[in-house]
This record gives C-alpha cells, structure tokens and sequence, in this order.
C-alpha cells in the first residue's frame, strides 16, 4: 500500500508542477517573461545613428609561400551621439588597425573551414572587435558595404 500512495503523490506533484509552468508561460511570468523584448525596446537609440566610412581593408589570404587571394571590404560604422561620433572619428585608425590585425586571422580559419564569408558574419566578428577597442556602448553597428576576393 505504501508503495500506491508514493505513486500517488508523486503523479499529483508532476501534475502540479506542470500546471505551474504552463500558467506561468501564459501569464510571461518568472522565467517566461518578455524581459529580453523589454530590454531591447529601451536600448532603442533614441538619436538616428551617425554612419562614418572607413577606408577599405585589403587583406591578404597566404598560401605557400605568396599571396593567393587578397579580400577587400568596404565598410562603414554607425554611432549614436556627437560624443561617440567624436571619439570613433578621432581613433579611426585605430580601429581600423584592429579590424584588419583580427580579419588577417579570421578570414583564413573561415576558408579552411570552407565557410563561406558573408557580410553577416564579418559585421558581427567586427562589432565584438570594435567593442574589444572602445567599450560596448560606442559603436552602434558595422555595415560591410561590399566584400571582394580576388
């Protein structure tokens, strides 16, 4: 008999339980709630972005012992307030100088791995570099323009 009852009560807190998730998911409560939503209505750039152009990075792809492909991206960088404008203007070489130390890396490990290279991808690993350099409130986005190999 002892061994019914546990059954039991166990199948009535598993009942229990499940019914508290699924009241807790409809209402977006606790640890279903919109938070993320929220959090990203208020990082909203309340100023539009200010786009600066960069000049293009050549990098070139090794093979051997000479050069067997160089890419060429064309990009831009947006910014959100006159004082990040002023800072990413000022250190613009800078920047640049990390974009190109970390593409020179990045863009043969995607070709080894016969990825293919994609504005998407360049932009993203480029906003993690750009943050690396000036902190993660001061450049808003990467735009890669147009991406060439040759």
């Amino acid at each position: 008999m002892d061994a019914k009852k546990i059954v039991i009560i166990f199948a009535v807190l598993l009942m229990l339980t499940g019914g508290t998730i699924s009241v807790l998911k409809w209402l977006q409560i606790g640890p279903f709630s919109n938070s993320i939503e929220a959090e990203e209505k208020e990082t909203t750039p309340i100023e539009p972005p200010v786009t600066i152009k960069m000049d293009k990075l050549s990098i070139p792809i090794f093979a051997e012992n000479s050069i067997a492909a160089t890419i060429l991206v064309e990009l831009k960088v947006e910014v959100i307030g006159p004082e990040n404008q002023e800072m990413i203007t000022k250190l613009l070489p800078r920047l640049s100088d990390a974009f190109f130390k970390d593409l020179y890396v990045f863009v043969p490990q995607l070709i080894r791995r016969k990825t293919k290279i994609t504005s998407r991808v360049l932009a993203a690993r480029m906003k993690k570099v750009a943050d690396k350099v000036f902190g993660p409130d001061v450049l808003h986005k990467v735009i890669i323009v147009k991406v060439t190999d040759s």
